[in-house]
């Protein structure tokens, strides 16, 4: 499961190729088109999205506003979060009390939390459908190897297919954006992927929205565990306009580190009380996994 995020990023694509062997992914992927590669990353990846290990992480979002950085702990139940400093500085004490008050509140109206988590799943839906779209969207071209945090990457640049017609609203931004994706060549998994749209979208005839050319996003992907790639940046550059007249201006970069998995059945009361509690922060202590995002663009 993905963490909460901007709408925008839902055209980005976390691709992970089904786990072989080094030797029998090199000698797989030289036989394989890109599309087929690109159909088998997609596939691994729908899996991967269903997936929801109970963890801890520290999430730290950067926008004009300032630097905001939250501990996060994910459960079957959903996320809970706690904010944990404001550009670089602790919480003030009303503002703590604020936030232990908060959390203390979510035990005693779960509706809230259960909203919350419809929320997430109605996003998790949207990237979803959008991830399946992809390979049918855009056409992919080899362009290569590079140096990458594993071992050599396969690089792939891609652009709109001109034959794609967009079953839904989301999928028009698709039609925009070109890029390129980069993958672990040993494992192929995915490790980066960087778009930007090449010419101004109309989402809804533009009542929905206006993207301006000129838009960007990238993301980065890193191995928390074996079978667990998550997303662990993203930054997002958008400028356009919402239901014709409204101003849109995003401009906003997120990190996900210091992974720290908790027993599988940890509910999202527990993760309550381990936040209100004080107990173990990732960010003081050493986590059983860190992502530290060496390949961030």
């Amino acid at each position: 499961m993905l963490p909460r995020a901007l709408s925008f990023t839902l055209i980005a694509v976390f691709t992970a190729f089904t786990p072989l062997s080094a030797h029998a992914a090199s000698k797989a992927g030289s036989a394989l088109t890109p599309d087929q590669i690109i159909r088998k990353a997609v596939d691994l990846q729908m899996a991967n999205n269903k997936r929801m290990p109970a963890l801890r992480f520290t999430y730290t979002k950067t926008d004009p506003h300032g630097v905001f950085v939250k501990d996060v702990i994910q459960t079957h139940g959903g996320e809970v979060s706690r904010l944990i400093s404001i550009n670089g500085k602790p919480l003030s004490s009303a503002r703590n009390e604020q936030e232990q008050q908060r959390l203390t509140a979510l035990l005693s109206h779960p509706s809230d939390q259960a909203r919350h988590r419809s929320h997430q799943l109605r996003d998790q839906g949207r990237v979803n459908r959008l991830i399946q779209q992809f390979p049918d969207a855009l056409l992919f071209t080899p362009a290569g190897t590079e140096p990458g945090p594993y071992g050599p990457m396969l690089r792939f640049t891609f652009v709109p297919n001109p034959h794609y017609s967009p079953p839904n609203i989301e999928s028009s931004v698709l039609t925009a954006i070109n890029g390129t994706v980069w993958i672990d060549q040993a494992t192929f998994h995915f490790i980066k992927f960087h778009a930007h749209l090449i010419h101004s979208v109309r989402v809804g005839w533009g009542i929905v929205a206006t993207f301006q050319k000129g838009g960007s996003v990238s993301l980065v992907n890193q191995k928390v565990s074996q079978d667990y790639w998550p997303i662990t940046h993203m930054k997002l550059d958008v400028d356009g306009s919402a239901l014709i007249i409204k101003p849109i201006h995003i401009h906003i970069a997120q990190d996900m580190t210091n992974y720290h998995f908790l027993p599988p059945n940890t509910t999202w009361q527990q993760a309550v009380a381990m936040l209100t509690s004080g107990r173990f922060s990732p960010q003081h202590q050493n986590a059983t996994t860190t992502a530290t995002n060496p390949t961030k663009h």
